[in-house]
């Protein structure tokens, strides 16, 4: 006698790898939108942090330090003087580094960015 179709046993055991396979494209896609997700918070934390050393460069008498709380993430900017000398061997006067860093809560993970420049103030006088 020939069989025109799938058994019960045959429909279920298909039925189960096909399941398989969606929830596995599912979690990979999941996983894709929490990683985008993750890429563009810390493009908007690059971004702050860019404009906060940008802004800070171009202060005068600039605080030390600065703490500034930005919804979850906290930013400290801080202005240390730097003690180089040039070709003389004489110091160089008003030559400050400044350093953003701001620091987050990834889930239960702390993350931490830095940047940082060099500032001679009297090259902004006019």
């Amino acid at each position: 006698m020939k069989r025109h179709g799938f058994t019960l046993l045959e429909t279920l055991l298909a039925l189960m790898v096909f399941s398989m396979a969606v929830v596995a494209l599912v979690e990979a896609v999941h996983q894709l939108g929490e990683h985008a997700l993750l890429r563009r918070h810390e493009a908007a934390v690059q971004e702050r942090m860019r404009s906060l050393l940008v802004e800070h460069t171009r202060l005068e008498d600039a605080p030390a330090k600065v703490t500034l709380q930005d919804g979850e993430v906290t930013y400290t900017v801080t202005h240390t003087p730097l003690e180089l000398k040039n070709r003389d061997g004489l110091p160089v006067p008003g030559l400050f580094e400044v350093r953003v860093t701001a620091a987050w809560q990834e889930g239960r993970t702390p993350q931490q960015a830095s940047a940082e420049t060099w500032v001679y103030p009297p090259l902004f006088r006019q």
